[in-house]
C-alpha cells in the first residue's frame, strides 16, 4: 500500500492496478503479460515484472516511468537494496537496477531463479535456483558463496536478526546457513516441498508453507530448527498441492495465510485455528495487513478480498 492509501495489486490478466481503500479502482495499467511476482512499493514509485520479459518502474500514480528489458518471464517479486539497488531475477538471472531502470550489474546461475531475492542490512544478496543452489551475492554483483542444497531452490530465502539466512527447497527441507561463510547451521526435513518465501515472526519463529502429501504450515525454533507446531489442511496426496508461503503476522501474533484448497485461515500464535474463510480458487499469492488492519487477500478466481479479523 502506498502512503496515499492506494493499494497496488497485480494480476495474471497482464494488469496492474491501483484500489482506494474501498476497492474502488484508481488506475489500471496493461504490463504485456501475466504478472506472477508481488509489486514492491517503495516512496519513489512501484517496480514490478511481467512474463513479458520486461521490468517496469511506474509512479505513484500509475505512470510508466521505464521498462527495464530482460532475458525471460520476470516472474518474481523485486526486493529493495541499501546500497540503492532494486534487485529482480529473470531466467537464470539476477538484475540490478537503479530506481530509475539504469542497469548496475547481473549474476547468472546455471539455471532458473524462481526464488524472489532477499537483501541483507550489509547489502548482500541471497537468491535461490533451480540448478539447488542457494547464492550470496556481493553488492558490487560478485559471487560471494553458493550453497548445494541437493535439489530445486525456489523458495525465497529469509533473513534472521543474527544475519542467518534461512531458505526452503524441493529436498523438503528447511536450512539455515551462516551468511558469513555458507555453512549449513541445521536442517529440518518438513515432509513436502518448500517452495514459497518464508516469513520470520516478531519472537524469531520460521514458517513455511509446504506442499503435499499432506500440506502444512510448520513453525520452526530459529536457533535449531526444532518443530514448534504444525498445522495441516485437507491435501489431494499430489506433492504438487499445498501452501505457498509463510503466514504475515499481526500485531496480535494471529498468523494468516492461503493455499491451493481455495481458503484462507486465520490461527492464534500457537497454530490453532481461529477462522477460515473460501474464496473462488487458489490463494497462493502472500496476504497484506492495511495500516487500517484489513487482510488482503488475492485469490485465483481474480478477485481481490479484504477481510476483517476479530
Amino acid at each position: 500500500m502506498l502512503d496515499d492509501g492506494t493499494i497496488v495489486v497485480a494480476s495474471l490478466g497482464g494488469k496492474l492496478f491501483g484500489l482506494d481503500d474501498k476497492g474502488e479502482l484508481r488506475y489500471s495499467v496493461d504490463l504485456g503479460d501475466r504478472v506472477y511476482g508481488s509489486p514492491l512499493v517503495q516512496n519513489d514509485g512501484v517496480f514490478v515484472g511481467s512474463d513479458a520479459h520486461k521490468f517496469f518502474g511506474l509512479t505513484k500514480e500509475g505512470n510508466i516511468r521505464f521498462r527495464l528489458d530482460a532475458e525471460s518471464d520476470v516472474d518474481t517479486g523485486a526486493a529493495p537494496a541499501p546500497w540503492g539497488g532494486i534487485l529482480f531475477a529473470s531466467g537464470r538471472t539476477l538484475y540490478a537496477s537503479k530506481p530509475d531502470g539504469t542497469l548496475i550489474w547481473r549474476v547468472q546461475a546455471r539455471r532458473k531463479c524462481y526464488s524472489s531475492p532477499a537483501v541483507a542490512d550489509d547489502g548482500t544478496v541471497y537468491v535461490g535456483s533451480q540448478d539447488h543452489n542457494l547464492y550470496a551475492i556481493t553488492p558490487e554483483g560478485k559471487v560471494k558463496w553458493r550453497l548445494d542444497l541437493g535439489a530445486d531452490v525456489d523458495s525465497s530465502p529469509a533473513i534472521e536478526d543474527d544475519a542467518t539466512v534461512v531458505v526452503g527447497s524441493d529436498k523438503s527441507e528447511i536450512v539455515a546457513v551462516s551468511a558469513e561463510d555458507g555453512q549449513v547451521r541445521w536442517r529440518t526435513d518438513v515432509g513436502g516441498y518448500v517452495r514459497g518465501a518464508l516469513s520470520i515472526g516478531r519472537d524469531g519463529t520460521i514458517f513455511a508453507g509446504t506442499y503435499g502429501p499432506t500440506p502444512h504450515l510448520v513453525a520452526l525454533e530459529p536457533e535449531d530448527g526444532q518443530v514448534r507446531f504444525r498445522f495441516s489442511i485437507r491435501g489431494t496426496g499430489a506433492p504438487e498441492f499445498g501452501i505457498h508461503g509463510g503466514p504475515v503476522e499481526d500485531s496480535e501474533g494471529r498468523l494468516y495465510f492461503g493455499a491451493q484448497d481455495d481458503h484462507v485461515y486465520a490461527l492464534s500464535a500457537g497454530g490453532s485455528l481461529i477462522w477460515r474463510f473460501k474464496t473462488g480458487g487458489d490463494v497462493d499469492a502472500p496476504l497484506a495487513i492495511t495500516p487500517t488492519g484489513l487482510l488482503l487477500v488475492g485469490s485465483d478466481d481474480g478477485k481481490l478480498y479484504a477481510l476483517a479479523s476479530p
